[in-house]
């Protein structure tokens, strides 16, 4: 009796989504079928905390998908994605990952006809922390019969880290560039280090306090 009476509770409202779930499916099958090709950005996920991808990132695929044409005119005002799982990534080396339907978030009814390119391959290190020396840059010319002896950056070191291959690569850190045009004394100037490769970041401020030192 209780089954009865839950099952005819709210029996309008519930008719009435019946109705228009079956208008809208109607709808939905008389469309024409379509095909076009959307560009999806390439989302991970399970990265590893102790490695770091150090090859070249791929930021977005073709998918050639087909459908109705009222999903697929849906789907342009969506963000469709792909996303890789590296949860099984657990040491250094290339890894390859393809990309199908269940790499991705299209909805259903929606087919996946291909993918370009259909397959990533990335390269994992291990992350590797390093302190690397400061080495200021000066530029311009101080008052005359002034001559600049030294350039100190304090701290003289600055901690970065990234892919292994990457950090082992860099010996110094350049600065910005300390103007010392019409300097006549000795003088703190505040700059900022920068790093030549985008895979590697700086563990805190890349500011620097250089200490000018000038003789007469």
């Amino acid at each position: 009796m209780n089954i009865l009476r839950w099952a005819f509770r709210n029996f309008g409202w519930k008719l009435l989504s019946l109705a228009l779930a079956m208008l809208v499916w109607v709808a939905i099958s008389r469309e024409p079928e379509m095909t076009t090709v959307l560009a999806a950005p390439v989302q991970f996920k399970n990265i590893p905390s102790a490695l770091e991808i150090s090859s070249e990132i791929v930021e977005s695929v073709d998918l050639e998908i087909r459908g109705p044409a009222g999903l697929l005119r849906n789907l342009s005002e969506k963000r469709v994605s792909v996303v890789l799982d590296f949860s099984g990534v657990h040491e250094p080396g290339e890894r390859t990952f393809t990309i199908n339907r269940a790499s991705t978030n299209l909805p259903r009814g929606v087919a996946l006809v291909r993918v370009i390119p259909s397959q990533l391959r990335f390269t994992f290190e291990r992350v590797l922390v390093r302190e690397i020396p400061v080495n200021p840059q000066g530029s311009g010319s101080p008052a005359p019969g002034v001559r600049v002896v030294n350039l100190l950056p304090t701290p003289a070191r600055l901690a970065v880290s990234g892919p292994e291959s990457k950090v082992r690569n860099l010996s110094t850190l350049r600065t910005d560039p300390v103007d010392l045009n019409g300097i006549s004394e000795d003088k703190n100037v505040r700059v900022t280090a920068y790093l030549p490769n985008s895979q590697v970041r700086f563990q805190g401020a890349p500011e620097v306090t250089v200490r000018v030192l000038v003789a007469k």
